[in-house]
């Protein structure tokens, strides 16, 4: 009979140990061949923790096909895997092609019906050992986390002191000077990684990293920054099939538990402005109009793009305009309304002078809200709406993956009642959250004065170019809606949606 000897160990220090090593399990194995007169093609040696080693056990079950192994042998089966779902699905693989399968120490042979049981009740046991030893690693590191001590990867800019991060001389400076160019200088990630990389600046892997978008993108968002931890942003689940998922859930926030290297409004700022590129892509930061990514269809609810279709110029070019991408690109706008940059660009402007107007005279809490943000009171109320309101948005799509794997078996009915309860409940939350009245204000005469000092800023992003000034537009405006009509819609970037219409002329097409 054509045998192949498997053999595993946790660690490499466990590779040593007397029992557990390497060759320890291969003389177990070669005796128990030897002894049943079996002829060893060959051993396998694998280096890995008790967590899944599926790609491990494919390449068994390949070298069984490959090379017309009959029977597979390992010292123990827990040296084999540790999850009851592989171990069971393995052995079935292996049945089906034909291959037999025997254990030296658990004295293991699948021929027989005493075997199966036996296997099974060792596998389960071995399960149970898994899973109580994750649950005791999931627990420790739960404790250290709440205790605000260091875990997980070391964020670039701190280095470990005993059980807290300290900021690291050489790269803290790098994460303030990240966040200046983000904030004040007005860079896109790809600029600041350009900038890193010609500085010669090494990255989160030391001399030989280096930054990318992605990596610049991952420094910006990370609340380690600000002194804070995060744990239980990211949970792993296996469903029946053995399968492992990572779904994203709701971390625990421990506040101040290390130095902060940027402050927190500079942060939260950062954070706005993320959610704002977010909202719109990424393309629209090199476009040369100021309301590019902002503009939609009232009809459709694409996005307008700008194209040159309108009177010609002076220099003999089309003048450009706002059209349907729908229509433009596909042709599946009934409407198809257009409207000249020009046109859109003073109506906005003309309303955001007269919500300025409004706001001097007799500002309501949602424009105090809106435009001074800061104050402590109204930061806190616009902050929760916001989390409320992306958190509403989310839940639809919970609920729709709660119900798809209810229907694929991986949730039990009560499981799924429960989570979609559970859902339900956080929906009622939300709303109630966004449906609350705003806090009143307490002191109106400097909230007024700070209003009017936001008129110089607002005329100084005006006179500026179109680079500088749309970062501070796409701060201040949400959403610009181009109905078929006279009027467009102004939705001011706020956690309560205003609406403000503005005749513009008639609606005209595109030309064909």
């Amino acid at each position: 009979m054509r045998v192949l000897g498997v053999v595993r160990v946790s660690t490499k220090e466990q590779a040593t140990d007397a029992h557990y090593s390497f060759a320890a399990q291969r003389t177990r194995i070669r005796a128990y061949c030897h002894d049943r007169h079996w002829d060893l093609v060959d051993i396998v040696e694998y280096v890995q923790s008790g967590g899944s080693n599926r790609r491990e056990l494919r390449e068994i079950l390949a070298r069984v096909q490959r090379d017309q192994i009959q029977c597979i042998v390992v010292n123990e089966l827990d040296r084999l895997t540790r999850d009851m779902v592989s171990t069971m699905l393995f052995l079935e693989e292996l049945q089906r092609v034909g291959c037999r399968f025997a254990s030296v120490s658990d004295d293991l042979d699948l021929t027989t019906p005493d075997g199966e049981l036996k296997m099974m009740m060792l596998a389960m046991f071995a399960h149970y050992f898994r899973r109580q030893l994750s649950r005791k690693v999931k627990g420790g590191q739960a404790e250290r986390a709440k205790q605000g001590k260091r875990h997980g990867e070391r964020p670039f800019g701190y280095r470990p002191h005993g059980d807290s991060w300290v900021p690291d001389p050489q790269e803290a400076p790098v994460v303030q000077q990240i966040f200046q160019w983000y904030l004040q200088d007005q860079l896109g990630f790809r600029a600041i990684a350009q900038r890193l990389n010609a500085a010669g600046i090494p990255g989160q892997r030391g001399r030989t990293g280096t930054w990318d978008v992605r990596t610049v993108e991952r420094l910006l968002r990370r609340e380690a920054y600000v002194g804070d931890t995060i744990y239980g942003r990211w949970i792993q689940e296996t469903d029946r099939e053995g399968h492992t998922h990572v779904r994203r859930q709701t971390p625990q926030i421990i506040r101040d538990t290390h130095p902060a290297i940027i402050d927190r409004e500079t942060w939260n700022r950062a954070q706005d402005r993320l959610r704002i590129r977010q909202s719109l892509g990424r393309r629209t930061h090199d476009s040369p109009y100021l309301f590019s990514g902002l503009v939609r269809c009232g009809a459709c609810g694409a996005s307008m793009v700008v194209v040159r279709t309108g009177r010609r110029q002076p220099d003999g070019r089309r003048a450009p305009v706002y059209c349907c991408r729908a229509y433009h690109t596909k042709g599946q706008c009934s409407t198809a309304t257009k409207i000249p940059v020009a046109d859109l660009d003073a109506a906005v402007l003309g309303a955001l002078r007269e919500e300025f107007r409004q706001v001097q005279t007799a500002p309501t809490p949602e424009q105090v809200a809106r435009w001074l943000g800061d104050d402590p009171v109204m930061a806190q109320a616009q902050a929760a709406r916001h989390r409320a309101a992306q958190r509403l948005a989310a839940i639809p799509a919970m609920l729709a993956r709660a119900e798809e794997m209810a229907l694929a078996g991986a949730y039990t009915i009560d499981e799924y009642k429960q989570a979609k309860a559970r859902l339900l409940a956080e929906q009622a939350e939300c709303e109630a959250v966004l449906h609350a009245p705003w806090p009143q204000l307490d002191d109106p005469q400097r909230l007024a004065a700070r209003v009017a000092a936001l008129i110089p800023q607002l005329e100084a992003a005006l006179t500026a170019d179109v680079t500088t000034a749309r970062p501070w537009i796409q701060s201040v405006v949400e959403r610009i809606v181009c109905h078929p009509g006279r009027h467009i819609t102004v939705t001011w970037r706020s956690a309560g949606e205003e609406v403000c219409p503005v005749a513009v002329g008639a609606a005209q097409r595109p030309s064909e």
